[in-house]
């Protein structure tokens, strides 16, 4: 297995006083890599680096990696770093497991429903390693996260019962009312902290938006080419897709591709995969068609 370097974003927990330094990262870097966050192979970052980023003194992450050595979590030496090792001690304690030797009643299709059946698996979700121009990936190496992390441990030493709990099921309130602010004031959109639901992502609120509108049969306009994700969701809940040419001004919606359709997935900004963004005559031709379907 090739060896592999790693941002090594590591979210450290809140540490107890009683617990020492070395004992806290030492179990925070372990239950990365049983986890599988750090995966076999993994080149950690230098211990100089670590203690920057996380203001630990480099005594701490010495002391720290030597317990992870010791136990057979990482590997390496001085000068040639320090690795996450290729079999872990955990795995060697648990029984292999074959599934050729299971009775032939474990193996029988379990019944699922509908909607259950027609879901597949969006490969982009898939873990793979980060490099540029990747579509579903931010630039995470420019992402804060010392002071991310500062902020939250702040957070989490004065959170309540209540933020425990949970929150309203359309997200915690404060959040959305930051959201409504900013939206005001950059964008220019009327809207109230009522008419905003926190997801976790693109993903989610498609999901969301089908589960309200769509039935299965439902007929649903989409861009061609377009995003695959979207086209993955409507078709999940049952409904069906009609691919809508797309040119340099945007989506051709045109009346006769609007009959008997339910609702139309369009993307008037940086549409993907052709990252045009939709001109004031493409929105007024898509306004027209739109227009029709609303009638």
């Amino acid at each position: 297995m090739p060896k592999k370097a790693t941002s090594f974003e590591l979210m450290l927990p809140l540490r107890d006083a009683k617990t020492p330094a070395y004992r806290w990262l030492y179990a925070a870097v372990r239950g990365e890599i049983l986890e599988g966050r750090l995966r076999p192979g993994t080149r950690l970052p230098a211990t100089r680096d670590l203690a920057e980023r996380y203001g630990l003194s480099r005594g701490t992450i010495v002391s720290a990696f030597e317990q992870l050595r010791s136990e057979g979590y990482v590997e390496g030496s001085i000068g040639s770093g320090t690795y996450v090792s290729k079999i872990l001690p955990d795995t060697l304690l648990q029984v292999s497991y074959d599934a050729r030797s299971q009775p032939l009643e474990h193996k029988r299709n379990r019944r699922v429903s509908g909607f259950a059946s027609r879901l597949q698996r969006f490969p982009n979700l898939e873990a793979r390693p980060s490099r540029a121009f990747r579509a579903n990936l931010p630039a995470l190496d420019l992402f804060p996260t010392t002071l991310w992390a500062q902020i939250a441990a702040r957070r989490w030493r004065r959170a309540s019962v209540n933020l425990l709990l949970g929150c309203d099921a359309m997200g915690y309130l404060p959040l959305r009312e930051a959201v409504a602010d900013y939206l005001i004031t950059s964008r220019g959109v009327k809207c109230v902290a009522e008419q905003i639901a926190i997801v976790s992502g693109v993903q989610e609120a498609l999901d969301l938006v089908a589960r309200i509108f769509l039935n299965p049969g439902d007929r649903v306009c989409m861009e061609n080419p377009g995003y695959i994700g979207a086209a993955m969701v409507f078709k999940a809940v049952g409904a069906r897709i009609s691919a809508v040419p797309v040119d340099h001004e945007g989506m051709r919606l045109q009346t006769q591709s609007l009959r008997g359709s339910r609702l139309v997935y369009v993307t008037p900004g940086h549409q993907f995969p052709l990252g045009i963004t939709m001109s004031p005559r493409g929105v007024l031709r898509c306004w027209s068609g739109l227009g029709t379907l609303a009638r």
